[in-house]
Protein backbone atom coordinates (compact mmCIF):
# COMPACT_ATOMS: atom_id res chain seq x y z
CA UNK A 1 0.00 0.00 0.00
CA UNK A 2 1.39 3.40 -0.37
CA UNK A 3 0.55 6.69 1.24
CA UNK A 4 0.32 10.21 -0.84
CA UNK A 5 0.57 12.92 1.32
CA UNK A 6 -1.11 15.42 -0.87
CA UNK A 7 -3.93 18.39 -0.64
CA UNK A 8 -1.51 20.83 1.37
CA UNK A 9 -1.52 24.38 -0.11
CA UNK A 10 1.47 26.31 -1.81
CA UNK A 11 2.70 26.66 1.43
CA UNK A 12 2.58 25.35 4.55
CA UNK A 13 -0.08 27.88 23.12
CA UNK A 14 0.52 28.58 26.39
CA UNK A 15 -0.03 32.28 25.98
CA UNK A 16 2.35 34.75 24.36
CA UNK A 17 1.89 38.49 23.35
CA UNK A 18 3.80 40.90 21.30
CA UNK A 19 3.94 44.64 20.58
CA UNK A 20 5.82 45.69 17.53
CA UNK A 21 6.46 48.73 16.36
CA UNK A 22 8.74 51.77 15.77
CA UNK A 23 6.75 53.07 18.80
CA UNK A 24 7.89 50.42 21.07
CA UNK A 25 8.20 46.76 21.16
CA UNK A 26 6.96 44.25 24.47
CA UNK A 27 7.35 40.80 23.97
CA UNK A 28 6.30 37.81 26.55
CA UNK A 29 6.84 34.11 26.76
CA UNK A 30 4.75 31.24 27.18
CA UNK A 31 2.74 29.93 30.07
CA UNK A 32 0.50 27.42 30.96
CA UNK A 33 -2.67 26.64 32.31
CA UNK A 34 -5.28 23.83 32.80
CA UNK A 35 -8.68 23.49 32.91
CA UNK A 36 -11.58 21.75 30.89
CA UNK A 37 -13.28 23.43 27.36
CA UNK A 38 -17.10 24.45 26.65
CA UNK A 39 -19.21 27.41 25.39
CA UNK A 40 -18.47 28.49 21.45
CA UNK A 41 -15.94 30.24 19.88
CA UNK A 42 -16.52 33.53 19.17
CA UNK A 43 -14.33 36.72 17.31
CA UNK A 44 -15.43 40.85 18.64
CA UNK A 45 -13.97 44.30 17.74
CA UNK A 46 -13.83 47.40 19.12
CA UNK A 47 -12.92 50.80 18.44
CA UNK A 48 -11.24 53.75 21.14
CA UNK A 49 -13.30 56.69 21.17
CA UNK A 50 -11.62 58.71 19.03
CA UNK A 51 -11.48 56.12 16.23
CA UNK A 52 -8.14 56.04 15.80
CA UNK A 53 -7.15 52.65 17.73
CA UNK A 54 -9.10 49.07 16.24
CA UNK A 55 -8.85 46.24 18.89
CA UNK A 56 -10.06 42.73 17.99
CA UNK A 57 -10.06 39.30 20.14
CA UNK A 58 -10.91 35.95 19.07
CA UNK A 59 -11.77 32.98 21.51
CA UNK A 60 -10.67 29.96 18.95
CA UNK A 61 -10.98 26.98 21.69
CA UNK A 62 -12.92 24.94 19.90
CA UNK A 63 -11.44 25.42 15.95
CA UNK A 64 -8.09 24.81 17.19
CA UNK A 65 -9.35 21.65 19.03
CA UNK A 66 -10.94 20.40 16.82
CA UNK A 67 -7.30 20.63 14.76
CA UNK A 68 -4.71 19.76 16.85
CA UNK A 69 -6.95 16.55 18.10
CA UNK A 70 -7.12 15.47 14.31
CA UNK A 71 -3.59 15.41 13.84
CA UNK A 72 -2.52 14.35 16.97
CA UNK A 73 -0.60 16.66 18.12
CA UNK A 74 1.63 16.75 21.14
CA UNK A 75 1.79 19.87 23.24
CA UNK A 76 4.85 21.80 21.51
CA UNK A 77 2.68 21.41 17.79
CA UNK A 78 -0.42 22.16 19.15
CA UNK A 79 0.95 25.35 20.99
CA UNK A 80 2.57 26.45 17.52
CA UNK A 81 0.11 25.57 15.30
CA UNK A 82 -2.66 27.33 17.41
CA UNK A 83 -0.90 30.30 17.86
CA UNK A 84 -0.10 30.46 13.98
CA UNK A 85 -4.22 29.91 12.86
CA UNK A 86 -5.19 32.19 15.79
CA UNK A 87 -2.85 35.11 14.67
CA UNK A 88 -4.24 34.00 10.92
CA UNK A 89 -7.49 34.75 12.02
CA UNK A 90 -6.82 38.18 13.98
CA UNK A 91 -5.23 39.21 10.12
CA UNK A 92 -7.56 37.92 8.22
CA UNK A 93 -10.66 39.62 9.23
CA UNK A 94 -11.62 42.75 7.09
CA UNK A 95 -10.64 40.90 3.85
CA UNK A 96 -12.91 39.86 1.46
CA UNK A 97 -14.83 36.56 2.14
CA UNK A 98 -12.90 34.60 -0.68
CA UNK A 99 -9.46 36.24 -0.19
CA UNK A 100 -6.98 34.41 2.38
CA UNK A 101 -4.17 35.06 4.44
CA UNK A 102 -1.72 32.12 4.74
CA UNK A 103 1.41 31.80 6.37
CA UNK A 104 4.20 29.02 6.34
CA UNK A 105 7.20 28.73 8.47
CA UNK A 106 10.05 27.24 6.87
CA UNK A 107 12.87 26.19 10.02
CA UNK A 108 15.06 24.34 10.48
CA UNK A 109 13.81 23.16 13.48
CA UNK A 110 12.25 19.56 14.44
CA UNK A 111 8.53 20.79 13.61
CA UNK A 112 9.54 20.48 10.49
CA UNK A 113 7.28 23.73 9.49
CA UNK A 114 4.37 25.46 10.90
CA UNK A 115 1.62 26.07 8.12
CA UNK A 116 -2.02 28.23 8.68
CA UNK A 117 -4.54 29.97 6.33
CA UNK A 118 -8.07 31.86 7.07
CA UNK A 119 -10.47 33.94 4.67
CA UNK A 120 -12.45 36.68 5.55
CA UNK A 121 -15.19 34.12 6.65
CA UNK A 122 -12.71 33.76 9.51
CA UNK A 123 -12.65 30.13 8.61
CA UNK A 124 -9.47 28.62 9.35
CA UNK A 125 -6.99 25.49 8.99
CA UNK A 126 -3.51 25.10 9.52
CA UNK A 127 -0.98 21.93 10.45
CA UNK A 128 2.40 21.14 11.48
CA UNK A 129 5.08 18.92 9.58
CA UNK A 130 5.56 17.50 12.74
CA UNK A 131 2.96 17.05 14.66
CA UNK A 132 4.11 13.86 17.27
CA UNK A 133 7.30 15.67 18.19
CA UNK A 134 8.21 15.35 21.43
CA UNK A 135 10.48 17.79 23.41
CA UNK A 136 11.30 18.03 27.70
CA UNK A 137 9.89 21.36 27.12
CA UNK A 138 7.15 23.51 25.13
CA UNK A 139 10.08 25.83 23.42
CA UNK A 140 7.82 26.65 20.33
CA UNK A 141 11.01 29.30 19.42
CA UNK A 142 13.47 25.81 19.09
CA UNK A 143 11.05 23.62 17.40
CA UNK A 144 10.35 26.27 14.39
CA UNK A 145 14.25 27.25 14.35
CA UNK A 146 15.62 29.30 11.99
CA UNK A 147 14.39 30.17 8.31
CA UNK A 148 12.24 32.09 6.36
CA UNK A 149 8.65 32.86 6.80
CA UNK A 150 6.54 32.75 4.13
CA UNK A 151 3.44 35.15 3.59
CA UNK A 152 0.83 34.54 0.80
CA UNK A 153 -2.04 37.16 0.68
CA UNK A 154 -4.80 35.95 -1.92
CA UNK A 155 -6.75 38.85 -3.35
CA UNK A 156 -9.59 40.25 -5.34
CA UNK A 157 -8.30 42.67 -7.61
CA UNK A 158 -11.02 44.94 -9.49
CA UNK A 159 -11.84 43.73 -13.06
CA UNK A 160 -10.28 40.56 -12.78
CA UNK A 161 -12.26 37.28 -12.73
CA UNK A 162 -9.96 34.74 -10.04
CA UNK A 163 -7.94 35.45 -7.45
CA UNK A 164 -4.26 36.44 -7.18
CA UNK A 165 -1.86 35.45 -4.84
CA UNK A 166 0.88 37.96 -3.72
CA UNK A 167 3.63 36.40 -1.64
CA UNK A 168 6.35 37.32 0.56
CA UNK A 169 9.03 36.24 2.28
CA UNK A 170 11.21 37.46 5.24
CA UNK A 171 13.37 36.11 7.93
CA UNK A 172 12.27 34.33 10.69
CA UNK A 173 13.36 36.71 13.58
CA UNK A 174 12.17 34.96 17.09
CA UNK A 175 10.20 31.65 15.58
CA UNK A 176 7.83 32.46 18.41
CA UNK A 177 5.16 32.74 15.45
CA UNK A 178 2.76 35.89 16.74
CA UNK A 179 6.11 38.22 17.11
CA UNK A 180 7.13 36.82 13.16
CA UNK A 181 3.44 37.52 11.86
CA UNK A 182 3.54 40.83 13.75
CA UNK A 183 6.93 41.78 12.68
CA UNK A 184 5.68 41.00 8.85
CA UNK A 185 2.73 43.15 8.92
CA UNK A 186 4.73 45.99 10.83
CA UNK A 187 7.72 46.37 8.10
CA UNK A 188 6.17 44.95 4.79
CA UNK A 189 2.84 46.63 5.28
CA UNK A 190 2.97 49.09 7.39
CA UNK A 191 0.31 48.35 9.89
CA UNK A 192 1.03 49.44 13.48
CA UNK A 193 0.24 47.87 16.50
CA UNK A 194 0.65 44.68 18.44
CA UNK A 195 -0.28 40.81 18.28
CA UNK A 196 -1.14 38.30 20.72
CA UNK A 197 -1.74 34.62 20.30
CA UNK A 198 -2.19 31.78 23.06
CA UNK A 199 -3.17 28.10 24.00
CA UNK A 200 -3.42 26.52 27.21
CA UNK A 201 -3.46 22.91 27.84
CA UNK A 202 -5.43 20.87 30.17
CA UNK A 203 -3.75 17.98 32.20
CA UNK A 204 -4.15 15.10 29.00
CA UNK A 205 -2.26 17.90 27.28
CA UNK A 206 -5.23 18.47 25.36
CA UNK A 207 -6.47 21.57 24.28
CA UNK A 208 -8.23 23.90 27.01
CA UNK A 209 -8.29 27.43 25.59
CA UNK A 210 -6.94 28.73 22.18
CA UNK A 211 -7.22 32.93 21.53
CA UNK A 212 -5.24 35.88 21.46
CA UNK A 213 -5.94 39.56 20.05
CA UNK A 214 -5.28 42.65 17.72
CA UNK A 215 -4.44 46.23 18.69
CA UNK A 216 -3.92 48.24 15.59
CA UNK A 217 -3.07 52.12 15.39
CA UNK A 218 -5.00 53.65 12.99
CA UNK A 219 -3.91 56.79 10.37
CA UNK A 220 -3.89 59.80 12.07
CA UNK A 221 -3.52 58.11 15.86
CA UNK A 222 -1.38 60.49 17.60
CA UNK A 223 1.79 60.00 19.59
CA UNK A 224 -0.82 60.48 22.85
CA UNK A 225 -2.47 57.90 21.83
CA UNK A 226 0.29 55.36 20.70
CA UNK A 227 1.93 56.15 24.19
CA UNK A 228 -1.28 54.86 25.73
CA UNK A 229 -1.44 51.99 23.90
CA UNK A 230 1.55 50.96 24.08
CA UNK A 231 1.64 51.82 28.20
CA UNK A 232 -1.74 49.71 28.30
CA UNK A 233 -0.09 46.16 26.22
CA UNK A 234 2.83 46.36 28.67
CA UNK A 235 0.29 46.28 31.75
CA UNK A 236 -1.33 43.64 30.21
CA UNK A 237 1.77 41.46 29.90
CA UNK A 238 3.18 42.64 32.90
CA UNK A 239 0.10 41.35 34.66
CA UNK A 240 0.59 37.98 34.27
CA UNK A 241 -2.86 37.23 33.07
CA UNK A 242 -2.76 36.03 29.57
CA UNK A 243 -5.85 36.35 27.42
CA UNK A 244 -6.61 32.17 27.63
CA UNK A 245 -6.57 32.52 31.51
CA UNK A 246 -9.38 34.86 31.42
CA UNK A 247 -11.41 32.79 29.19
CA UNK A 248 -10.64 29.82 31.08
CA UNK A 249 -11.72 31.76 34.37
CA UNK A 250 -15.17 32.73 32.38
CA UNK A 251 -14.03 36.46 31.10
CA UNK A 252 -15.00 37.08 27.41
CA UNK A 253 -13.66 38.62 24.52
CA UNK A 254 -15.50 41.97 25.42
CA UNK A 255 -13.34 41.56 28.85
CA UNK A 256 -10.36 41.45 26.69
CA UNK A 257 -11.16 44.13 24.39
CA UNK A 258 -11.88 46.78 27.34
CA UNK A 259 -8.60 45.66 29.11
CA UNK A 260 -6.55 46.35 25.74
CA UNK A 261 -8.35 49.89 25.23
CA UNK A 262 -8.36 51.22 28.61
CA UNK A 263 -8.54 54.94 29.19
CA UNK A 264 -9.59 54.86 25.28
CA UNK A 265 -13.24 55.60 25.97
CA UNK A 266 -13.95 51.91 23.48
CA UNK A 267 -16.91 50.88 22.04
CA UNK A 268 -17.47 47.32 21.76
CA UNK A 269 -19.18 46.68 18.08
CA UNK A 270 -22.02 44.42 18.27
CA UNK A 271 -21.35 42.01 15.58
CA UNK A 272 -20.55 39.03 16.56
CA UNK A 273 -18.46 36.50 14.03
CA UNK A 274 -17.96 32.56 14.67
CA UNK A 275 -14.44 31.04 13.62
CA UNK A 276 -14.35 27.85 12.35
CA UNK A 277 -12.31 25.12 11.02
CA UNK A 278 -13.16 24.45 7.22
CA UNK A 279 -11.31 21.79 5.04
CA UNK A 280 -11.36 22.03 1.48
CA UNK A 281 -10.11 18.49 0.50
CA UNK A 282 -11.92 16.05 -1.53
CA UNK A 283 -11.63 12.89 -4.26
CA UNK A 284 -10.86 15.31 -6.80
CA UNK A 285 -7.48 16.77 -5.29
CA UNK A 286 -6.27 13.10 -5.00
CA UNK A 287 -7.18 12.77 -8.32
CA UNK A 288 -5.37 16.14 -9.54
CA UNK A 289 -2.28 15.26 -7.63
CA UNK A 290 -1.92 11.88 -9.23
CA UNK A 291 -2.46 13.22 -12.71
CA UNK A 292 0.30 15.47 -12.12
CA UNK A 293 2.59 12.49 -11.50
CA UNK A 294 4.92 10.91 -14.00
CA UNK A 295 3.02 8.03 -15.67
CA UNK A 296 6.23 5.77 -15.13
CA UNK A 297 5.57 6.78 -11.45
CA UNK A 298 1.78 6.20 -11.41
CA UNK A 299 2.51 3.06 -13.10
CA UNK A 300 4.51 1.64 -10.36
CA UNK A 301 3.03 2.59 -7.80
CA UNK A 302 -0.16 1.03 -9.33
CA UNK A 303 1.58 -2.63 -10.03
CA UNK A 304 2.77 -3.18 -6.40
CA UNK A 305 -0.18 -1.73 -4.36
CA UNK A 306 -3.66 -3.01 -4.38
CA UNK A 307 -4.75 0.28 -3.18
CA UNK A 308 -3.87 3.88 -2.84
CA UNK A 309 -4.36 5.70 0.30
CA UNK A 310 -3.83 9.91 0.46
CA UNK A 311 -4.20 11.40 3.92
CA UNK A 312 -5.00 14.92 4.35
CA UNK A 313 -2.70 17.07 6.40
CA UNK A 314 -5.45 19.40 7.42
CA UNK A 315 -8.20 17.22 8.93
CA UNK A 316 -6.39 13.64 8.45
CA UNK A 317 -9.07 12.12 6.38
CA UNK A 318 -8.28 9.26 4.52
CA UNK A 319 -8.92 8.77 0.40
CA UNK A 320 -8.92 5.54 -0.68
CA UNK A 321 -8.97 4.82 -4.45
CA UNK A 322 -8.25 1.43 -6.58
CA UNK A 323 -6.47 1.16 -9.49
CA UNK A 324 -9.10 0.73 -11.92
CA UNK A 325 -10.67 3.75 -10.43
CA UNK A 326 -7.12 5.73 -11.17
CA UNK A 327 -6.44 4.26 -14.24
CA UNK A 328 -10.20 5.38 -15.72
CA UNK A 329 -9.29 8.80 -14.34
CA UNK A 330 -5.79 9.34 -15.98
CA UNK A 331 -7.57 7.74 -19.27
CA UNK A 332 -10.30 10.32 -19.55
CA UNK A 333 -6.48 13.26 -18.68
CA UNK A 334 -5.07 12.21 -21.10
CA UNK A 335 -7.89 12.23 -23.98
CA UNK A 336 -8.51 15.56 -22.79
CA UNK A 337 -12.31 14.92 -21.36
CA UNK A 338 -10.95 16.16 -18.12
CA UNK A 339 -8.69 19.13 -18.03
CA UNK A 340 -6.06 19.07 -14.91
CA UNK A 341 -6.49 22.95 -13.70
Amino acid sequence: MTWLVVLSTTLATRSAAYSMSPRGRLITRCRATMAPMEGVDVFKRALSGDGSVSAKAVDCTRTVAEVCGSQGCLPLAATALGRAMTSCLLIADGIQDEETFQVRFDGDGPLRGVFALANGRLETRGYVGNPRLALDAVDVRTGVGQGQLKVVRLKNLPGEETSRPFSSIVDIVSGEIAEDINHYVATSEQQEGALAAGVSLDDTNAVAAAGGWRLTLLPGASDEIATKVVDNVRRVLESGVSTTDMFLRGETCDDVLHRLLDGLEPTILPDVARPSFRCECDTSRVYRTLALLPRREVRHILATNDKIEAKCEFCARIYTLSPDQIEAHLRKVDSGEITIT
